[in-house]
């Protein structure tokens, strides 16, 4: 969220999910939760993305079986 408008659009939905919950958050601490909030929506659009297979490890680990061999 690097325009001013998304940033605004950010404040805003802040603003509404906070009121949604029940929260009251400090005027001194807005500044902060709303970076915070915004980190947020950047970690969840990435982890939100579909994932190719080809990004995969391509290595599996596997633990012994305790189980005898047979």
């Amino acid at each position: 969220m690097t325009d001013g408008v998304a940033e605004k659009d950010a404040g805003a939905q802040f603003d509404l999910l906070m009121k949604r919950a029940g929260i009251t958050v400090p005027p001194a601490r807005r500044a902060g939760y709303l970076a915070t909030y915004a980190e947020l929506r950047t970690q969840l659009a990435l982890l939100n993305k579909p994932l190719n297979p080809a990004i995969e490890p391509a290595n599996v680990f596997r633990l012994p079986s305790r189980e005898p061999s047979r």
